[in-house]
């Protein structure tokens, strides 16, 4: 139970039970300083447990390349007449490029996420060509 008692020099204060007077400004700056890093601490570690940010997408970013790939080169093989007279067909990521269907970099290469030192020109693609429908598959190595 708390006693509001009035004294001479404090006007208003508060006092428990006991008789001690209690802090009426609350907190004090190192208790609020204290909370508030133990409680971004948490944060920081809850972020950092479930955040997507951290994991390895190579692998996810290579498969979009190669489906960007097939996609282009579908394209690129809709214009040549050799693929409808054989029906199949196999080039390279270099002809699609060259051909303008699809951008490397200043140098001319397309980087492989899986070896930055690599790269993907000589990338061999089979193109196919059946019911009026052109379909490109990456022929990996």
């Amino acid at each position: 139970m708390i006693n509001y008692n009035l004294r001479s020099k404090d006007l208003f204060l508060c006092y428990n039970d006991y008789g001690d007077s209690m802090n009426s400004r609350g907190y004090t700056g190192k208790e609020l300083l204290i909370v508030i890093m133990v409680m971004g601490v948490l944060t920081m570690g809850i972020i950092g447990f479930t955040s997507n940010a951290y994991k390895d997408k190579t692998e996810d970013y290579y498969g979009e390349l190669v489906h960007s790939m097939e996609n282009q080169a579908a394209l690129y093989g809709n214009t040549l007449d050799s693929l409808k007279e054989e029906g199949h067909l196999t080039i390279t990521l270099d002809d699609v490029i060259e051909a303008g269907y699809f951008v490397a970099d200043s140098d001319g290469k397309v980087v492989d996420p899986r070896n930055k030192n690599g790269d993907l020109n000589s990338t061999k693609i089979k193109l196919t060509y059946k019911n009026d429908k052109v379909t490109a598959e990456v022929i990996e190595e």
